[in-house]
């Protein structure tokens, strides 16, 4: 209670946002060790500065504790479960709790609901950590939701229903699907429920616009409802004291789940009406209170991008009516605020979309607007009132052909995403730019965060390296060739590569080789074509599966070789099939690869009856520094006689961890080990190959 006594008392009542940089840069210096270094630095300027080093360190300690305490993991091997679904999620997956932890249940041949109780075996699973610095961070994600394994149900048993508040959001949300339109539903689900489920083409749409924090993430949704409950009370009732409403609100927020702006609206809430006595919070207190609260219950909410964007557009909303000059033009105001949430969310909007547009920033207050006072009500009345769809559905219907189109016109271009180091140097110059704002000395670092954008994207155009990236796509194949000074890329066989493409900010991709038919080969071609600029396509001659490709796709180039291509640096030459075969894997196309001095061997599935072949063909010809292993390392190649023409330094083979072929082959990966050393994206995650002029340098990044 001390404390308590100390922060009610200034400087420490109008200071607390000290207190919350503090708390994360502590949790994120658990996970990126250099933050430590901020963190000293932040320690010294408190205790020079602001003289309340203690409390400070108070904080953290609580923290440090908390995040201890957090890793502890409930689940272990046993034969059976006794577990409570705690909520349906994934088209019938589960959460299910044990202990102090959530588990996410794979089970598709059940329809449990929340508040049953069931009786299984399950294969529990370590979460995969992500397999590139910019991949989408599942694990994390999941803890930030406190499920910290996943597990597949071998048997299960119903056992009894019990009560869980889901079961009253499942059921409700079950009942408007039935009885909205799918827009009207996807709408309501997302601005009334706190949960966005859109497909992928909407989200993007929102991303590209800047106004994607409207969708669930802003706790707007929140706000709207608790002045209805005041209004109608004041109105019917002359009641005009918070508590009710905020008792209501509250009620609300833990039936729809507790999605995390909702968490951080009812929390501003509560704050701001027990703020009272001489030296009151200030509104950026209360906002810091709310995240240093949430972030006690579970620190990896941090990684949480909904948590990450609700504050921190909350903390510009916040931030720009203190600091930036108000006229009496509502647009004008608008742009001003909308220009610096759309510079403090940049990253992160680019992280999920890989897109930006700038001149979204121009109709984002529009759109905001709309949304906020036309889609918001409408969205309440029809989830009270599901007869009215039939008069609004055609609302939300414009409003998502509006908005794709209007996407789609807009100059958008698409970005590299940001690691943490990038990150961090950005926010970084936003602070400064922040500074700068208070001062009407901004200029500056507007110039030096729009310097530092361009560079990111343009420095790949004066980079002389080649790089050649094997994807960790699981049990599949997929390579892309980056051509020095980004004069070009190249697609080998296209499984689960699509989420790297966006984050390498890659937009046209100047040929696609598809080196046969097998879906863990090819299986996202078609979603390739439609997402990126393909020019030019190269299949297998004697594969009738994509015989009828250009009719389908017209704008794209079939050829039968690469040999335009070869020049000083790059080199390219198609070695097979060279004779047909009934099965597609001995089909394959074979390309041999040459960046400056490396020379690359692809084989697709190449079995040992192509092998033989290509060694009748070519012999010695086949030397190559590196092979990307045929068959994932089955033992239906890599034979011994075409190792010995190969001789290669390094082997490259793509597998999943788990598999049920149980590859690669031991036998193989003994018989590559002795000739040359061997890299696994089961092991490494994505395999990169940096290729200057005699030099190459390989690492994994695992």
């Amino acid at each position: 209670m001390r404390l308590l006594e100390i922060l009610k008392k200034k400087p420490y009542s109008n200071n607390l946002i000290y207190f919350l940089v503090g708390v994360i840069l502590l949790i994120l210096s658990f996970r990126f060790y250099f933050f430590f270094i901020f963190l000293g630095i932040f320690l010294v300027f408190i205790f020079y500065k602001r003289k309340f080093i203690i409390p400070i360190i108070i904080f953290i300690l609580i923290f440090v504790c908390r995040l201890l305490i957090s890793n502890i993991d409930t689940f272990k091997e046993k034969d059976s479960y006794n577990l409570y679904i705690y909520d349906v999620i994934d088209d019938n997956n589960y959460l299910a709790y044990e202990g102090i932890n959530k588990l996410k249940l794979y089970e598709k041949n059940h329809e449990y609901k929340p508040g049953d109780h069931i009786e299984a075996t399950i294969s529990i699973n370590e979460i995969e950590e992500k397999s590139y610095d910019t991949d989408f961070d599942n694990e994390y994600y999941l803890k930030s939701n406190n499920i910290y394994r996943t597990g597949f149900v071998n048997e299960s048993k119903f056992i009894r229903s019990g009560f869980s508040f889901n079961s009253i959001k499942y059921y409700y949300l079950n009942y408007l699907k039935d009885n909205l339109s799918e827009d009207s539903y996807l709408y309501v689900k997302a601005l009334v429920f706190g949960d966005s489920d859109f497909d992928s083409n909407i989200k993007d749409s929102y991303s590209s616009l800047g106004i994607s924090h409207i969708l669930a993430i802003s706790g707007l949704h929140i706000i709207f409802l608790f002045n209805i409950i005041s209004f109608i009370l004041l109105k019917c009732f002359n009641y005009y004291k918070k508590l009710i409403p905020i008792f209501l609100v509250t009620i609300f927020v833990i039936l729809i789940g507790a999605p995390l702006s909702s968490i951080r609206a009812i929390l501003f809430l509560i704050l701001s009406n027990i703020n009272k006595g001489k030296n009151k919070y200030t509104r950026l207190d209360i906002l810091s209170i709310s995240a240093m609260i949430m972030l006690i219950v579970n620190p990896y909410y941090l990684y949480h991008t909904g948590f990450i964007l609700s504050f921190l557009v909350s903390f510009i909303i916040i931030f720009s009516d203190k600091y930036i000059h108000k006229t009496d033009n509502y647009f004008i105001n608008s742009f001003k605020l909308y220009i610096l949430i759309f510079i403090s969310t940049l990253p992160f909007i680019v992280n999920i979309s890989g897109r930006i547009s700038i001149l979204s920033i121009l109709i984002s207050p529009i759109l905001s607007t709309i949304l906020s006072y036309v889609i918001l009500p409408i969205s309440y009345i029809i989830a009270v009132v599901p007869i009215l769809d039939y008069i609004f559905k055609y609302v939300f219907i414009f409003i998502n052909i509006y908005i794709v189109n209007f996407s789609n016109l807009l100059p958008i271009f698409h970005y590299p995403a940001f690691n943490i180091y990038k990150l961090t140097i950005y926010y970084v110059i936003f602070i400064f730019l922040l500074f700068g704002l208070t001062k009407n000395k901004y200029k500056i670092y507007f110039v030096l965060i729009t310097s530092f954008l361009i560079i990111l994207y343009s420095i790949r155009f004066v980079d002389p390296r080649g790089k050649v990236t094997f994807i960790d796509c699981k049990q599949g194949d997929s390579a892309i060739i980056e051509l020095p000074y980004s004069k070009g890329i190249m697609v080998i066989d296209c499984f689960n590569s699509i989420d790297y493409l966006k984050r390498r900010g890659i937009e046209t991709i100047d040929y696609l080789v598809i080196t046969h038919s097998d879906n863990d080969h090819a299986g996202d071609y078609k979603e390739i074509i439609n997402e990126f600029n393909v020019k030019n396509i190269l299949y297998p001659k004697y594969d009738d599966k994509f015989n009828d490709l250009l009719k389908e796709y017209n704008n794209i180039k079939p050829i039968t070789n690469l040999s335009n291509l070869n020049n000083k640096i790059f080199d390219v030459e198609v070695l097979g099939p060279i004779n047909p075969y009934d099965d597609p894997n001995s089909n394959s196309i074979v390309l041999k690869i040459k960046i400056y001095e490396t020379t690359i061997l692809f084989t697709g599935d190449m079995t040992i009856k192509e092998e033989n072949d290509l060694i009748n063909e070519y012999k010695n010809k086949l030397d190559s520094d590196i092979l990307k292993v045929g068959h994932h390392g089955s033992n239906s190649s890599s034979s011994l006689e075409f190792l010995n023409y190969v001789t290669p330094k390094y082997s490259i083979i793509s597998v999943a961890k788990r598999n049920s072929y149980n590859l690669p082959n031991e036998e193989i990966v003994n018989r590559l080990n002795k000739i040359s050393k061997v890299y696994m994206t089961k092991d490494s995650g994505n395999i990169d190959m940096h290729i200057y002029k005699e030099n190459i340098r390989i690492s994994g990044y695992k």
